[in-house]
């Protein structure tokens, strides 16, 4: 963890860290040597587990390290691995290292991040508006009228939500986010600079008059939804644009109006996808994906990055290539046309 910026005063002692993974203290004790005062060891610091040290926590996903290295420190891994760590060193047994890693590290970063919660008194908020208990509102953000920001929700600085917007429990929106004809449910996280609920490129053409259409839709995000930085992501046309829940968006991705994405999908950055583009449930995607308009990706699906998607796609497809079809026969295909290239070099070079 980097000091300069994360100076931190807090400590985690091993009775939150079993709180927070929801395994029983005597699970910890049980596969540690310690027999007394293992609930006042503390950690405050995060380290790459080649640094590990007293008082600091790391996780052990392999095991190809030089162990007679490392002798103190706590360390979440699996109990098959237990056995290649020295004596000294605490032991906190969980089934997916990395992500009980990642929980304590959301907790530590909250805690103290998070922690102090209040209204600047540059905020601009409209009388109108509802303001939940232990909310904060950062420097010259804007509030609008009859908007809702319920409990526990972190606004930064130069944020705008515009009027009639809901914003639910627990919701972190950092700098520069813009946010109009949106309800965020809880627990929704909204980097920098994204723009959500503005309206999207609907237009009929009509000589030197063509207009945009008025989008009279709204946006609608789901619990536990994260959305990176610079994203943009429409308000429907006439119906809404619904982003379903613990969907996980990367940084610079676009979402075109009257797109409907299901639970639990995972979009990679510069990701396109037209408007009223439908993601099934758990559909995966590497980056710079483009979707046209009105296709159905079915669910548990995987896009390989740099697809391009002009069909709809079946269920449990992995595809890739442009235009995108079945990874293996564009694999094929791909691999053909090298053989075919040093062919016709072999022949230029025996003329």
């Amino acid at each position: 963890m980097n000091k300069h910026f994360l100076n931190f005063k807090c400590k985690i002692n091993i009775n939150e860290i079993s709180k927070i993974l929801n395994i029983s203290f005597d699970e910890v004790l049980s596969v540690n040597n310690f027999s007394s005062n293992l609930d006042k060891i503390y950690i405050n610091d995060f380290v790459p587990f080649k640094d590990l040290k007293e008082n600091s926590l790391s996780f052990l996903n392999n095991t190809n390290y030089d162990f007679g290295s490392i002798s103190s420190g706590l360390c979440i891994l699996e109990k098959k691995n237990i056995k290649f760590l020295h004596q000294n060193i605490i032991k906190i047994p969980f089934k997916s290292p990395k992500l009980g890693f990642s929980k304590i590290l959301e907790y530590y970063v909250s805690k103290n991040f998070l922690n102090n919660h209040s209204i600047h008194p540059t905020a601009i908020i409209d009388e109108t508006a509802k303001i939940g208990k232990n909310v904060n509102i950062g420097p010259y953000s804007l509030v609008g009228k009859r908007s809702v920001i319920n409990d526990n929700t972190y606004i930064s600085e130069r944020v705008s939500i515009s009027q009639d917007c809901i914003i639910g429990k627990n919701c972190i929106i950092q700098p520069g986010v813009v946010i109009e004809f949106t309800i965020l449910n809880d627990s929704v996280k909204i980097a920098s600079n994204s723009v959500l609920g503005k309206p999207g490129f609907g237009f009929v053409p009509n000589d030197y008059d063509t207009k945009l259409m008025p989008h009279v839709g709204s946006l609608l995000v789901g619990k536990g939804t994260n959305i990176g930085s610079n994203c943009t992501i429409d308000r429907g046309f006439i119906d809404n644009t619904i982003i379903g829940k613990s969907v996980m968006i990367d940084n610079q991705v676009h979402i075109g109006h009257n797109c409907i994405i299901e639970d639990l999908c995972i979009i990679a950055g510069q990701v396109g996808l037209s408007g009223s583009v439908y993601l099934e449930k758990n559909v995966r995607m590497g980056g710079d994906v483009s979707i046209k308009d009105n296709i159905t990706i079915g669910e548990n699906s995987i896009i390989a990055g740099a697809s391009k998607v002009f069909n709809n796609i079946p269920k449990n497809s992995v595809i890739g290539g442009s235009p995108a079809q079945n990874l293996n026969d564009w694999k094929k295909i791909i691999a053909s046309q090298r053989l075919n290239l040093k062919k016709q070099r072999f022949k230029t070079d025996d003329n």
